[in-house]
């Protein structure tokens, strides 16, 4: 054992000091490999970022959030698209309806939201915002999404249900129409009403997809008082207790509700019942195309990288047949000669990985000086990933040439190198 030690100990040796002889062709063999890891792991980490971005967002609305409405969030249906054109959006009734009837053993909470007009805001004898996102919900909407806030709070129910004009801001409009100075207390118009603000809403920065930023919240009822709400695009969000069995409750939905549109047994539903955490399955699904269909566009680079590896081991191997010969006629073993020239292929290969896997960490340095917004890393799962391949790369390009060195007769050997 101690003797196959110091054999592969010898045979590094013999691949550093080919390295360091022929440097130059050593820079030039790294820049495939390079290229090719440093592909790859930037492909696999940009993917990453963006699948983490999205899962964030979504996961402030908790496990298994039901949007009940008249489209389905997977843009996939049996149902022909003449005939859910057709479907009526949820009504404010049928969101009281299914309040009252819905079993709070097994509901944490219910809000009817209505996405209303862009609308103009405006501080009486002050500034103006034009297309703000307005957001009509109910009470319970914190216990659905997580909010944080930077001063004041949500709605109560009592607000809810007198109609009260009282209003949330998110972190831009809030800045828009106030700047640095206070809005807690303050009035400002919407449709001409005076609404009385009550919280301002943290600072989240730019998500994939619409963020609270730019929103606007009043309670429901009060929407219902300004504008008519079946005109605009609703729904009706439940949030399932952790302990409930989703699909008993999505049952209990679907049967509420048919009931109360009165849709006959044969009749389809004119409804969909969306589960969060279906999307999430089909973006999990999603990232792992990208990340094949990524790591398929990146593998001609790492082929070309290979190819070149083994064109200069090729070469290697000839201008060392004499050296090759003279440490087999010495007593050098085929398995001295064959891990020579695969350490040599190796370690070029790994350098490479190397070069390539700095790169992509100084590009991710850089995007986040740029972008707060973009939060892109490299994980050690994608550095391992990367020096794996790099790795197999290494063995299968030097393999050929290294077994071809390792049968070499010592005697052609010193002949021909001569």
């Amino acid at each position: 054992m101690r003797k196959l030690f110091f054999e592969k100990v010898e045979c590094l040796k013999f691949a550093g000091k080919s390295l360091k002889s022929n440097l130059l062709r050593t820079l030039l063999s790294l820049l495939g490999v390079s290229v090719g890891i440093f592909s790859i792991v930037a492909i696999y980490s940009a993917i990453d970022a963006l699948n983490q971005t999205v899962m964030n967002s979504m996961n402030k609305f908790g496990q298994n959030t039901l949007y009940i409405t008249k489209v389905s969030f997977m843009g996939q249906s049996n149902v022909p698209r003449w005939k859910r054109k057709n479907f009526p959006f949820p009504t404010f009734d049928e969101y009281k309806f299914l309040q009252k009837k819905l079993s709070r053993t097994d509901v944490k909470a219910i809000t009817f939201r209505v996405f209303l007009p862009a609308t103009k805001l405006t501080v009486p004898g002050g500034e103006s915002v034009f297309g703000a996102e307005l957001i009509a919900d109910g009470s319970e909407y914190p216990d659905i999404q997580t909010l944080e806030f930077a001063s004041g709070r949500f709605f109560n129910k009592a607000e809810e249900e007198k109609a009260s004009p009282v209003v949330v801001l998110g972190a831009d409009i809030k800045q828009a129409l106030f700047a640095d100075q206070p809005a807690l207390g303050k009035t400002i118009r919407i449709y001409g009403k005076k609404l009385k603000v009550i919280g301002v809403l943290k600072k989240e920065g730019e998500s994939i997809g619409p963020g609270n930023d730019g929103r606007v919240f009043i309670s429901d009822n009060f929407a219902r008082s300004i504008v008519v709400p079946h005109k605009s695009f609703t729904a009706i969000i439940v949030a399932p207790k952790p302990t409930a069995e989703i699909t008993k409750v999505v049952d209990r939905i679907r049967i509420l509700l048919r009931q109360k549109r009165k849709l006959q047994p044969g009749e389809i539903d004119n409804f969909f019942v969306n589960n969060i955490n279906t999307v999430k399955e089909q973006i999990d699904k999603l990232t792992s195309i990208l990340r094949l269909g990524g790591g398929f566009l990146a593998l001609f680079s790492l082929l070309i990288g290979a190819f070149g590896i083994a064109n200069i081991m090729f070469v290697s191997v000839k201008e060392r047949t004499n050296q090759i010969g003279i440490q087999k006629a010495l007593g050098a073993k085929k398995s001295f000669i064959l891990w020579q020239f695969l350490f040599e292929s190796m370690f070029l290969s790994m350098i490479g990985g190397l070069i390539g896997i700095f790169l992509v960490w100084l590009g991710t340095k850089i995007v986040s000086q740029v972008s707060e917004s973009i939060d892109i890393r490299l994980t050690l799962q994608n550095i391992i990933l990367g020096l794996l391949i790099s790795s197999i790369i290494g063995i299968f390009a030097g393999l050929w040439p290294a077994w071809k060195a390792a049968r070499l007769d010592p005697v052609e050997a010193i002949r021909t190198g001569g």
